[in-house]
């Protein structure tokens, strides 16, 4: 009987050693993916892309120039010709159709960790990893409920978008298709517009 259970307890020895094996390399492949990403992110200064926003199952598009830190103008592709300019600390979004502005702080917005590339790479280093297929997610909560999700390509670590669940339970998904990187872009491009 003593045989058995030193021979079962070899056998779990196994089994135990095994497993921390596969965590050890699972925590590397996650920790390579993190640096690769946060080098492709380093590298780059200006995104062009075209967008899709789905929210509460309304899907608009568009295009959008990103500028880092804190800088983005999109253009929505809808009747309304709705534009949204961030510039620092302030988001306006202008219904051109109305000539109608809405003026925002970004303070308490995910866009404040997403458009400051310092915060974002501070985000995905600090975020949980899921690898699904071939998009990276990197996950977390705020204090006030918030759930974001930033997305990337796993093959090349492009940035793929985000999706955000607020207090309030509404879900946006913003998946981009990068267009250009690197390009120069007119500074006046992130002028919010004056009040009406």
């Amino acid at each position: 009987m003593l045989v058995k259970e030193r021979c079962f307890s070899l056998f779990e020895r196994k089994i135990l050693l095994l497993f921390l094996i596969f965590l050890i390399n699972s925590q590397n492949v996650r920790a390579d993916v993190k640096e690769n990403i946060v080098e492709k992110l380093n590298s780059i200064q200006t995104i062009k892309f075209k967008f899709t926003q789905t929210s509460n199952g309304v899907s608009e598009r568009g295009v959008c120039l990103l500028f880092f830190p804190n800088k983005l103008k999109c253009n929505y592709n809808d009747k309304n010709q709705k534009e949204l300019i961030i510039n620092k600390t302030r988001l306006a979004i202008t219904q051109k159709r109305y000539n109608k502005t809405y003026f925002y702080s970004l303070s308490k917005s995910p866009f404040d960790r997403i458009l400051n590339k310092d915060k974002l790479i501070e985000y995905i280093k600090s975020s949980n990893i899921k690898i699904d297929n071939n998009i990276i997610k990197f996950n977390s909560y705020d204090k006030e409920g918030q759930s974001l999700n930033i997305l990337f390509d796993k093959n090349q670590y492009n940035f793929l978008g985000w999706e955000t669940t607020d207090k309030f339970n509404n879900n946006i998904v913003f998946v981009i298709d990068i267009m250009l990187i690197n390009s120069n872009f007119d500074s006046n491009e992130f002028d919010l517009p004056k009040n009406n």
